[in-house]
């Protein structure tokens, strides 16, 4: 026993000088992360977009051309090539829509905002003229405004020396997400095309070396964890998409200004769970408040009563209660996902949480199967 006790205490030490040393290299070791990041990158944007693809593929393959697949043979080898091809020119099309067609309504829209600011700050500069005159503040307020406006100039005139390099460095950085994703589209074609003998590949793997007594536990939880992804990107998708469309009616109808412009920033931002619609609605308010404030605060109405519609009554429907994890895991997920990995973080944090919220209860759940009734209440 005192034997045991000693080896455990040597690992113990050892590993705590390793964690330090560890700590000690911490530049040089950030540097090989970094390197090996800008060289797994591409690989990486080719799983997200094979993953992605793969919802509209498996639709085409099992859905529409279900019964020309089980005939098998030739005929289920033309039905894979063909849906991955459909599965490609459906994200395509969406795409040339976006930009073709609501991109250019998006940019007409900015430009007519930007074109009426100044009318917009004419006219709130009169509205505070007015206010400060009718409660005689001039005199209390007219120094402490000059010294304002001149620190502000001064600060954003000694910020136009730092444009031109964080310029060049936004372009570059542009130029690398560009070619990573040309190289992530390749990469996603394989995967998609193999696929099934990857997976084939990965039981063979788990069966020689992994441990024997937990091989269905690990396939099932995988299982599981694909199953959890799909259903939460594929509903929160599409609960984005009606969302946007039910926000562009409303405001089509009540007749708010930029409604395109603002229906998609509702839109998108509605893709994170539930701070995702406050967030949209902060930049939407202040780009309708600069037209006319009145509309601002009805516009704030709207989009409560969009988000209480689309919270009880469209999301219900789309996800069922398959995510089943509470409203504060939730907002922890989203959290601690977007402080780690940023916007990537705050959509795949929810899924992830999920998944190891579920086998946590499961793991309770079964060592307190047998315990007395009275106490499972509690």
């Amino acid at each position: 026993m005192d034997k045991l006790k000693f080896k455990q205490s040597l690992v113990l030490v050892a590993f705590g000088i390793i964690f330090y040393q560890l700590l000690q290299n911490i530049s040089p070791i950030l540097g090989v992360f970094s390197a090996l990041r800008v060289v797994v990158m591409p690989l990486l944007y080719g799983f997200v977009i094979a993953y992605m693809l793969n919802i509209p593929y498996k639709w085409y393959q099992d859905k529409v051309f279900a019964s020309v697949k089980n005939r098998g043979g030739l005929a289920a080898r033309m039905v894979k090539h063909l849906s991955v091809l459909l599965a490609y020119l459906t994200v395509l099309i969406i795409i040339v829509f976006l930009f073709w067609i609501i991109l250019p309504q998006i940019l007409t829209s900015v430009r007519l905002l930007v074109q009426n600011i100044p009318y917009y700050l004419n006219s709130a500069e009169n509205l505070i003229n007015r206010f400060v005159e009718d409660f005689e503040l001039q005199n209390y307020y007219s120094g402490h405004l000059t010294g304002s406006w001149l620190t502000v100039l001064e600060r954003y005139t000694g910020q136009i020396d730092e444009l031109i390099p964080n310029l060049i460095d936004q372009v570059m950085n542009l130029t690398s997400i560009v070619f990573n994703l040309f190289i992530g589209v390749a990469c996603s074609v394989y995967l998609i095309y193999s696929k099934e003998t990857l997976i084939r590949q990965g039981k063979r793997l788990l069966r020689a070396y992994g441990p024997a007594k937990h091989n269905s536990r690990i396939l099932e939880l995988a299982s599981r964890t694909n199953f959890l992804f799909t259903r939460f990107i594929a509903g929160n998708l599409l609960d984005s998409m009606i969302v946007g469309v039910l926000c562009f009616i409303g405001m089509s109808i009540f007749g708010f200004p930029y409604p395109l412009l603002v229906s998609v920033i509702i839109g998108v931002t509605n893709l994170i769970p539930i701070v995702g619609p406050f967030i949209g609605a902060v930049p939407g308010s202040l780009i309708i408040l600069i037209v006319d404030p009145v509309k601002a605060a009805l516009f704030l109405l709207f989009i409560l009563v969009l988000q209480q519609i689309d919270g009880n009554i469209i999301k219900p429907r789309l996800f069922g209660n398959q995510v089943g994890l509470p409203s504060l895991w939730v907002l922890i997920a989203i959290v601690v996902g977007g402080r780690l990995f940023g916007i990537v973080g705050m959509l795949a944090g929810v899924p992830v949480v999920a998944l190891i919220y579920s086998i946590v209860r499961e793991n309770v759940d079964r060592k307190l199967a047998n315990e007395p009734e009275e106490l499972k209440s509690q």
